[in-house]
């Protein structure tokens, strides 16, 4: 027979130019076969390069490093954890408190689960949950704690057979998440962790025959189709469980014959590289089980936490059997959408788990009467949102995005959430009242707004931060992103550097007693006159550094920062802590340089720790999902202050709040603790501060207009009422402290006025501090007046050079004449002093 090509046309037989192989390729190698067998080798090659494809892939199932499709974690931020010793201050509310904000829910029985707890009498029994801190793993011991008379007495571990406990932790609490694009939350368990009526409910729901096939069940397939044929939809479905991995994994969500290919094809792989518990490990982990806000909800474990509020390995087989049944439509069947729907789901999965012989029909029967209670669980919020922008801006500068947000870590952060809590509420609240009070421009348009930093000067912790009113309509941090003229609340900065005189060698020193000018007046600087006013046009002629201070005089103080100099003031608030950039002018020392709220609050903190300046701290720790330290912060610590200069400014800043500008600290709002501070307000009155602090804690305090719409009131009426709700609220549990002085300094008590020592009689006294050798030692007559121009500086501590010469007496009064012991002077009446000029 004639072969099929002679019968061809004589222009088909001529293979076209373009089918000719080229001569530059020269002779075809050895190697290679002839013919059909080069396409042949090629298509295994292909096949073999697919197959290795998908094989490497799937390694990346069983890595809890991977950070691609299906197999993101969201990185969880944390508050700081509750820590409390034996002998620790502890009441009964506070303690609590703790346990209900770290979500422990109270038993009247012996607490048998995690995360229980019962009050008997003075005793606590808790059961606390387990947890991964950076220092140790909590395994979920019993504890028993007593609690009497406000201290906590005893803590023991085991409740049948007690022993010493040194210490007792409250897992902190879960201020929001970092996660990918897909906003993901999962926590992953191991196989042994998940109850096994969970894992078989599911695997009667979903694919019964999951242990006798090789990722593909082709019985399984007719099943479902006879199924789908009777009902006339699509009423189950044929794919196993090793196939719902592959494509949820893999493969996108098209449907066509060669994605169904791929995706048996991968099964098929799948069962051949992992173990049936492994897969089934991989699955529960993996599947989309319903929707919480705009976050998915995936794996039983988040699963178990959305819709009864419990842990995975706490869920009953009735409440595993609704997570399996919920699976083919998780928003759909959710018994938050459709109760009847979702229980139906649950009684047809109990039937499929009779029906392959794990439990009989009378324990089903049992469990679908079983009652079942849902969480009442709203869309997850971030909590103190400021603050937690604060912690992905820090961490990013050494962590990857991607990895902060994929890679499931564990950030714990200082924040204090009680404290936050109640720095929300006062930000709030007084930004309102300031709108309320300031009756000027369109609140409407430019609302006033707050900010708000507290830190433990101990440690650097940042414990509070509020950068605005609400973050919902302004997420600009204000405590961090906006700088604003401080006014009177940099003045400290230029009373640090004067105090620190007695150690620098000036001669003579300046200190507390030091007196000053306070007449208008006019400074010749580079850029010309300047003439700096006091509020209100107030002047006092000449006053101690200590009172103009106190009563916040402009010209005085500016006087002062023409004796140490302005260059030196602006070294000395830069070693503190403040990092913008200062204007070396004359008017620095009335605060015309811009800072933020953080920056000057860490230069108050300084000052509180004793002249020790540490870097501001938001974040402890960070682990990974193993537990293990993936970013610790570098701590940066150092002296930036004699502590003879430091608590001598403290005492320094007593004043404003015992009998200057913040006075009404303690006459109106009632807070006496020891405490020491300062106000601010900018000559336009656009922007209102006040900085204190305890030897606990330092809060900072902006008020102001993001449009510098006038605020129109001063420090005093604006900051701190927000300062003083703050600080009542968290120092309620503290213990009252004093400042501690370190050796070398002494205490007087001085004429406010003059400056002498004071007398028995003098009206106006403050108690300041100073280095040894410094102090006055004349004492002034009683109700001595001086005349404005009559004065000249007598001794060191630049008192006047006329009055009473004592001896040693330290730092007490003189006695009256008819007494032979020293009376310490009364405070001062409030009808002696000034008005408050505000600042």
């Amino acid at each position: 027979m004639e072969p099929w090509s002679n019968r061809l046309p004589p222009w088909l037989k001529k293979r076209p130019a373009w089918l000719r192989r080229p001569a530059w390729l020269g002779r075809r190698p050895a190697w290679l076969p002839a013919g059909h067998a080069r396409w042949l080798l090629f298509l295994l090659l292909v096949v073999a390069g697919f197959v290795a494809y998908d094989w490497f892939r799937l390694s990346a199932i069983a890595s809890s490093q991977y950070s691609g499709k299906g197999w993101t974690f969201p990185t969880r931020v944390y508050a700081d954890w509750k820590e409390y010793r034996v002998g620790d201050p502890l009441d009964t509310p506070t303690l609590q408190s703790s346990l209900e904000r770290a979500r422990y829910k109270r038993v009247y029985g012996r607490p048998s689960d995690a995360g229980q707890y019962r009050i008997r009498g003075t005793f606590f029994e808790l059961r606390l949950r387990p947890f991964r801190y950076p220092d140790h793993a909590e395994p979920g011991t019993e504890v028993l704690a007593d609690v009497r008379e406000g201290r906590l007495v005893s803590l023991a571990q085991g409740f049948r057979e007690p022993r010493g406990r040194g210490i007792l932790r409250i897992d902190p609490e879960l201020l929001g998440e970092f996660s990918s694009a897909t906003r993901e939350r999962r926590s992953y368990l191991p196989i042994d962790q998940i109850p096994r009526h969970v894992a078989l409910a599911v695997v009667a729901s979903e694919d019964r025959r999951f242990y006798r096939h090789w990722g593909f069940d082709v019985l399984g397939v007719l099943r479902a189709t006879l199924a789908n044929m009777r009902a006339g939809s699509v009423v189950e479905g044929g794919s196993t469980i090793s196939q719902q991995l592959a494509k949820n994994l893999f493969l996108s969500q098209e449907r066509n014959y060669f994605r169904k290919f791929h995706e048996a094809f991968l099964a098929l792989l799948i069962e051949i590289r992992y173990s049936k518990e492994q897969i089934l490990e991989f699955y529960l982990n993996q599947i989309y089980l319903g929707q919480r806000g705009s976050w998915s909800v995936c794996g039983v474990e988040e699963a178990a936490l959305f819709y009864f509020n419990k842990h995975a390995k706490e869920l009953t087989l009735p409440e595993g059997a609704l997570l399996a049944g919920i699976i083919p439509a998780p928003n759909r069947l959710s018994p938050y959408r459709d109760r009847d729907a979702a229980l139906s789901r649950r009684d047809h999965v109990l039937g499929d788990m009779v029906d392959c012989g794990w439990i009989s029909k009378d324990d089903a029967r049992r469990y679908r009467r079983a009652p079942m209670r849902f969480a009442a669980n709203p869309p997850p919020m971030t909590r103190a949102p400021y603050f937690v922008d604060y912690v992905r801006e820090t961490l990013s500068k050494d962590i990857a995005p991607l990895d902060l947000n994929a890679r499931g870590y564990s950030i714990f952060t200082t924040l204090d959430p009680a404290a936050q809590e109640v720095a929300e509420r006062a930000v709030r609240e007084g930004a309102r009242e300031a709108d309320f009070r300031s009756g000027r421009g369109d609140t409407s348009r430019d609302p006033a707004q707050a900010a708000l930093v507290a830190i433990e000067p101990a440690s650097g912790y940042i414990r509070a931060m509020v950068g605005g009113r609400n973050y919902a309509e302004s997420p600009y941090n204000r405590a961090v992103d906006s700088r604003r003229q401080p006014g009177s609340a940099f003045k400290p900065f230029v009373y640090v550097a004067a105090l620190d005189t007695p150690y620098s060698g000036r001669r003579p020193p300046l200190t507390a007693a030091t007196l000053l000018e306070d007449l208008p007046d006019t400074f010749r600087t580079s850029m010309g006159p300047w003439a700096p006013r006091n509020y209100e046009n107030s002047y006092e002629g000449h006053v101690t550094a200590a009172r103009a201070l106190a009563r916040s005089l402009n010209v005085a103080t500016a006087h002062l920062s023409e004796m140490v100099g302005v260059g030196t003031v602006a070294r000395t608030a830069h070693v503190l802590g403040i990092e913008s950039r200062l204007r070396e002018v004359a008017s620095l020392a009335l605060g015309t340089s811009e800072v933020n709220t953080l920056e000057l609050t860490t230069a108050y903190a300084a000052l509180a720790n004793g002249g020790i300046w540490i870097r501001p701290m938001p974040v402890r720790a960070v682990l990974d999902r193993g537990g293990d330290e993936v970013w610790t912060p570098k701590k940066e610590v150092r002296r930036v202050l004699r502590p003879e200069t430091a608590y001598m400014t403290t005492i320094l800043l007593e004043g404003p709040i015992i009998y200057g500008t913040a006075a009404s600290i303690r006459n109106e709002y009632g807070f006496t603790r020891p405490a020491a501070g300062k106000t601010g307000t900018t000559d336009d009155e656009n922007d209102a501060w006040f900085m204190g602090y305890t030897p606990d804690l330092v809060a900072g305090v902006w008020v102001g207009c993001d449009r510098n719409r006038k605020l129109g009131l001063t420090g005093t009426q604006a900051a701190v009422p927000i300062w003083v709700r703050f600080m009542e609220a968290a120092h309620r549990h503290l213990p009252i402290r004093d400042f501690t002085a370190p050796p070398g300094v002494v205490e007087v008590w001085i004429d406010a006025q003059t400056g002498y020592r004071a007398g028995p009689d003098c009206p106006r006294v403050m108690r300041v501090a100073f280095a040894a050798g410094t102090e006055p030692r004349t004492v002034c007559p009683a109700f001595h007046a001086p005349s404005l121009f009559d004065w000249e500086l007598g001794d060191s501590a630049g008192t006047y050079n006329h009055g009473t010469d004592l001896e040693d007496v330290g730092d007490q009064p003189p006695p009256p004449p008819d007494e032979e012991q020293p009376v310490e002077p009364s405070p001062p009446d409030d009808r002696d002093l000034p008005e408050s000029d505000g600042r």
